[in-house]
């Protein structure tokens, strides 16, 4: 199961990797601001958590480099590079950039099972890299550092399946409603992106995109810039179609098909942070 969500992550990455590539038509940012109006000092930057079967060595180190290219990502604001083969290369290197690490047996409450020892029991690994190695790698990357004082994103989500529509906010009533704003919130952390959501009652989930100038919506939710999505329930494809927009900004549309909404807000997410970082390879 847990190689299945990696697979599946690593498709959705492959995508951002391709918004990444192609972004510059669909993320080329002309008249962004130099800086944030008001920002958010974003903590944890270098640290992650991932889950890794049994403490051997094999194991951890397959753990230490998915969370190094996690990291690297987060601290870039650069998406694509989770799909950059240079950063495949880096990987072995994950262990010397440690500043610490710990394990937490995911079962700790459970007792062992008469032929269960502890090589085979779900373990989170949360390592914590040094920020001048993880500096240091964006160097030899050639990418420059999003700073860690971050533009707070106003998030506004609309869902639709079948005839029930709902907005993503706390406390708004819907299908997988909560599960979705975990799901929000787990995106904003892993790409190191301030949300904000809308509060009930703000906005309709009947209505069509920002109600207002998106100036003004993002200083209701104290943001500094507006995500918008649109989540549909695709029968055919079996998950869900999404299209994301940035009001206000000049940046064209992004979508995917046939996604989770895990996957669709990672795209969402990742794709701001790409847009407001400024990390976008060039044509």
């Amino acid at each position: 199961m847990f190689r299945d969500m990696r697979r599946r992550y690593a498709v959705i990455m492959a995508r951002l990797s391709i918004l990444g590539l192609a972004l510059v038509p669909f993320l080329v940012v002309r008249g962004l601001p130099a800086g944030p109006v008001s920002a958010r000092p974003v903590e944890g930057l270098t640290n992650c958590e991932t889950v890794v079967t049994g403490q051997e060595a094999t194991e951890r180190a397959r753990g230490l480099g998915l969370c190094l290219a996690e990291v690297l990502v987060r601290v870039s604001g650069r998406p694509a590079l989770a799909a950059d083969p240079r950063v495949e290369a880096l990987k072995p290197q994950a262990s010397a950039a440690l500043l610490d690490l710990e394990y937490e047996d995911r079962m700790k409450a459970l007792p062992l099972g008469d032929e269960q020892g502890t090589r085979d029991r779900p373990f989170f690994l949360r390592p914590r890299f040094r920020p001048d190695a993880i500096e240091g790698m964006l160097a030899e990357l050639g990418v420059a550092l999003w700073p860690a004082d971050r533009p707070v994103v106003g998030v506004l989500v609309t869902v639709q399946r079948e005839e029930r529509r709902w907005l993503v906010a706390p406390g708004v009533a819907g299908v997988t409603a909560n599960a979705q704003i975990e799901a929000l919130r787990a995106a904003g952390d892993r790409f190191g992106v301030p949300l904000a959501l809308p509060a009930p009652g703000v906005v309709s989930p009947d209505g069509d995109g920002v109600p207002e100038p998106p100036a003004d919506f993002a200083a209701r939710l104290g943001a500094d810039a507006v995500l918008a999505g649109h989540l549909v329930w695709d029968e055919a494809a079996l998950g869900w179609r999404v299209t994301w927009v940035m009001p206000g900004r000049d940046v064209a549309p992004w979508s995917a098909v046939g996604v989770s909404f895990d996957d669709a807000f990672r795209l969402g997410v990742g794709g701001v942070a790409a847009a407001l970082s400024g990390n976008v390879q060039a044509p």
